[in-house]
């Protein structure tokens, strides 16, 4: 007879996994990947190297995978800033400055976006899918509200738009806490500086 495993059972793996993932981001947003290690995550999941390994096969592992759950975090918080708005220009300037704020406000997850791109592997590879797939709906979002952008140059204006966004953001997050402007208006001028560069604002 087939093994079933009941919904019970499979939420409780699904919660033990989400623990791993949201004590990774905290660690390696902390100590960053080179620094943290398996044996400091167990520990601050509160659980065993077993049940680690269960979840996933190494470090790098783990770490690519707390990246795409980064991502999943940063698409829903982008989706209910867009809804806020009604119209594509609206909604594109609404997304950028959700972008930077959502960066600006868990320096965790920035930190490890930011530190993905020099890691090579796995990292990197889950890092490129994350960010293409905002390059992806700006370069939609472009070809409805700024029509006059050639079809050619359109993907590379996406790439301009999340690059300011990005490049902000860490620029931001490295100032001294003391002295940088507050989030909104990061936010702000990056939102302004990326409608007028498409010619929506």
């Amino acid at each position: 007879m087939a093994y079933k495993t009941s919904e019970r059972m499979a939420e409780r793996k699904r919660a033990r996994r989400r623990r791993f993932l949201d004590t990774a981001i905290a660690v390696f947003g902390r100590l960053g990947y080179h620094s943290a290690t398996v044996p400091m995550i167990v520990t601050e999941a509160g659980s065993s190297t077993g049940a680690f390994y269960l979840y996933f096969r190494n470090k790098e592992d783990v770490y690519a995978e707390a990246l795409r759950e980064i991502g999943a975090r940063l698409a829903a918080a982008l989706n209910v800033a867009i809804a806020r708005e009604s119209g594509t220009a609206a909604q594109m300037g609404a997304a950028v400055e959700g972008f930077v704020r959502w960066l600006a406000e868990n320096p965790p997850e920035a930190r490890m976006l930011m530190e993905a791109a020099t890691l090579g592997g796995r990292p990197e590879e889950v890092r490129r899918q994350v960010i293409e797939s905002h390059v992806r709906s700006v370069a939609a979002a472009l070809e409805v509200a700024a029509p006059r952008i050639d079809a050619a140059d359109r993907a590379l204006a996406a790439r301009c738009w999340m690059g300011a966004a990005i490049e902000a953001a860490t620029a931001w997050l490295r100032m001294d806490p003391t002295a940088r402007p507050d989030a909104a208006r990061l936010a702000a001028i990056v939102k302004r500086f990326n409608l007028r560069g498409v010619g929506l604002a």
